[in-house]
């Protein structure tokens, strides 16, 4: 197969949908399938809307097989404040479908600005089988490739990662489900879900069900091996239990949540230490430096962790808490379980069809610090049971969760699509 991948980012982006895409077009490679990706030259996901922030060469290059096209991001005037008002407008507007649809279509372009994207997938030429389009928070990289898929008569899949929020609120969904993003998964021909969660949210907003099929995310077993904890602690001074924090470090992660959390916990006496891992973005670096200078020494930034520093994070864990409320997976717990640890995430998103709450980790409300540090303390305290929880998580990553069983799942998808 010849085959085109279209995301807003790739690696060394980091971000789960960003994996995703790696891990699958790498795997279709080394099928000897010919693949080729197209993203941008974002770094960071602030880039996206924020001139200031990182960015890459937009050049072309390989990778591991992989061919790899950049398209250089543009910003509006005044961004990102100019974007923040598009975006705000847009998701108002999504409200009216029948009123908004051709105005989004006008729009979304710029959400975000990437004006090379459309001209360089159809400078690409023919030859390819199968277009897939991935991450429809981003949408106008997938809108591109669903045009290109239509215009040269080809099948278009589509992994949106549709992040559901909360039960009962529609500020994180409306984000994903906006009419201009949902014509091209009503018209795609295979929808690609993590979750049931996911599943039901699109189904609702017309997209048919024979089309939509739930694969999961994955990790490399073989990545997660090794790991020395008590390496990790001695470079970091750090003698009493560590819960973990591992992802973009946001609001909507949880990360807030989860520093009130322990400022209960420490109040009660405890030595746990909290590890935060993850790009941080410009506002929990302003909440960081509001936190009392007490609460600042019980936590450790790490930022960006990868390789052995990661594995030995991992390894050294105790607990591993991501109360997020905008993830539709969230790979980071595979991560956890993969070392045997128990996970602790929000009743929100497509977390709930993930963990399977008190067998592999524990499910808290959004938002809600006092929950969220009864949980971090139970498991704290019952050292048995939270072994016992990453037990059974290891266990349902190896039965199900590797990125070898999620390929092997895509590539039943692309076949049935090409026939």
């Amino acid at each position: 197969m010849n085959l085109l991948h279209v995301n807003a980012a790739y690696p060394p982006f980091i971000g789960g949908a960003e994996v995703y895409t790696e891990a699958m077009s790498q795997r279709f490679a080394d099928d000897g399938h010919d693949v080729t990706v197209v993203a941008t030259d974002a770094a960071e996901v602030e880039y996206f809307w924020n001139p200031r922030k990182r960015h890459l060469p937009a050049v072309p290059g390989l990778r591991n097989g992989v061919r790899i096209e950049r398209c250089p991001v543009s910003h509006l005037p005044l961004s990102p404040w100019s974007f923040y008002l598009l975006r705000r407008l847009a998701t108002i507007m999504g409200r009216w479908p029948a009123l908004s649809a051709p105005i989004l279509r006008r729009f979304a372009p710029l959400m975000p600005g990437i004006p090379d994207i459309a001209d360089r997938l159809e400078v690409l030429g023919g030859g390819f089988d199968l277009v897939h389009g991935i991450n429809v928070a981003l949408e106008w990289p997938l809108i591109a490739a669903w045009r290109c898929a239509r215009r040269r008569g080809l099948p278009f899949v589509t992994t949106p990662f549709v992040h559901v929020g909360e039960s009962g609120r529609r500020d994180v969904l409306i984000n994903y489900t906006m009419p201009h993003q949902l014509e091209v998964l009503q018209d795609a021909d295979a929808v690609v879900v993590q979750t049931d969660i996911e599943r039901r949210a699109l189904e609702q907003r017309g997209v048919a069900g024979e089309r939509i099929h739930r694969l999961g995310m994955g990790v490399d077993l073989d990545e997660h091996r090794g790991g020395d904890a008590a390496r990790f602690r001695a470079e970091h001074e750090m003698t009493g239990p560590i819960v973990t924090f591992l992802g973009v470090v946001t609001y909507d992660k949880g990360s807030f949540y989860l520093v009130r959390a322990m400022e209960r916990i420490w109040s009660r006496g405890s030595t746990a230490h909290l590890v935060i891992a993850g790009p941080p973005v410009d506002e929990f670096e302003r909440f960081y430096r509001g936190l009392p200078a007490a609460t600042r020494r019980r936590i450790t930034l790490l930022g960006t962790v990868l390789g052995r520093e990661k594995q030995d994070l991992l390894a050294a864990t105790d607990v591993f808490a991501l109360p997020s409320r905008i993830d539709s997976f969230g790979i980071v717990y595979l991560e956890a379980w993969a070392y045997e640890k128990p996970v602790i995430g929000a009743r929100a998103g497509g977390v709930p069809d993930v963990i399977d709450e008190g067998l592999n980790g524990l499910l808290v409300e959004f938002g809600n610090p006092d929950e969220l540090a009864g949980a971090v303390e139970s498991l704290l305290a019952d050292p048995d049971r939270a072994r016992s929880m990453g037990r059974y998580g290891r266990m349902r990553v190896e039965e199900r969760y590797t990125w070898d069983h999620i390929h092997d799942r895509l590539k039943a998808i692309y076949r049935r699509c090409l026939a």
